[in-house]
């Protein structure tokens, strides 16, 4: 019997950065790529109950009207159909009380209000918002913990994933530092896109495929890479709108990157060979293009 196909996608968190996911929703879902279930973590939790209760559309409008993250909208799900909707959500959460990251979906709570409780708690931004208690225990934002859970895909049955990644793991060379207030920005820059994107930097990817499963990674480019409190956390009309085109666009050359090295490796194989270029490779000659696989995709050893 065939396996059943489930299409997984993964919305990153990077706060402000959220925008980015509008853009790249927006032309999947004009190529007819729907998801099955979303994962999400920070902003991404806000996102997947607004592309939930009301699609692109939805989230297009909610995000040109919102312009501060400590005004954060979040739909209403007391009379909502997300609750009882066959799309399948799941939640990345810190649990404080007890010091390790979790998953709670949809599918656990057991009304709207809990799955509104365990939403609100995947956008609980330490220093922003207060911590959510949900059934004794305390709970902040996922990403600290686990932004980019590639793994959980798999664990759901996951056999296509979509990630969506706001925060670019590509930053733009520096040669010298002339301060250490600039080699220190430095530092924070690196270490914000490392663990933005842990989950998929060090995956073992073969092909663009983690454990067999393909993935395709839509992330911003290089001008939207950097930590800056202004930058992440502020939101305004005009950035957003910046955002979600450049999201489009991103999602745009990673669909034609794949359809890329898919043919390729089609070519090799009736050729006897072994594909010649991974979409990673593919995507690199793309200006600003998000990338398709993890950036060790193609140099991972497996005797290491």
């Amino acid at each position: 019997m065939a396996k059943r196909q489930k299409r997984v996608f993964i919305l990153g968190g990077g706060a402000a950065l959220g925008a980015h996911h509008v853009g790249a929703l927006k032309l999947l879902e004009e190529r007819g790529i729907v998801p099955d279930t979303i994962i999400g973590s920070s902003i991404g939790c806000i996102n997947a109950c607004c592309y939930g209760s009301g699609g692109v559309a939805r989230l297009e409008t909610a995000w040109k009207e919102f312009s501060s993250l400590p005004r954060i909208f979040s739909p209403s799900l007391r009379h909502n159909p997300l609750h009882a909707s066959p799309l399948e959500l799941e939640f990345v959460l810190l649990n404080l009380s007890r010091g390790r990251g979790e998953m709670h979906g949809k599918r656990d709570c057991a009304d709207w209000r809990e799955l509104r409780t365990i939403a609100r708690a995947g956008y609980a931004i330490p220093l922003l918002f207060p911590p959510i208690q949900f059934r004794g225990d305390w709970y902040v934002d996922g990403g600290f913990a686990w932004n980019i859970p590639l793994d959980r895909a798999i664990d759901l049955g996951a056999t296509e994933i979509y990630l969506l990644a706001p925060i670019a793991s590509q930053l733009p060379y520096r040669s010298r530092f002339r301060t250490f207030a600039g080699f220190a920005q430095r530092f924070i820059d690196v270490m914000w896109r490392t663990i933005g994107n842990a989950g998929y930097l060090y995956a073992r990817m073969e092909g663009g495929r983690f454990h067999g499963v393909p993935v395709t990674v839509i992330e911003p480019g290089e001008q939207w890479s950097g930590f800056g409190p202004l930058a992440i956390f502020n939101a305004y009309p005009r950035k957003n709108r910046n955002l979600m085109g450049a999201g489009y666009r991103d999602a745009k050359r990673a669909l034609a990157a794949r359809r890329r090295a898919e043919a390729s490796g089609r070519s090799a194989r009736r050729r006897g060979g072994h594909a010649a270029e991974t979409p990673a490779e593919a995507a690199e000659g793309a200006p600003d293009a998000g990338k398709t696989v993890s950036l060790h995709g193609s140099e991972t050893d497996p005797d290491s």
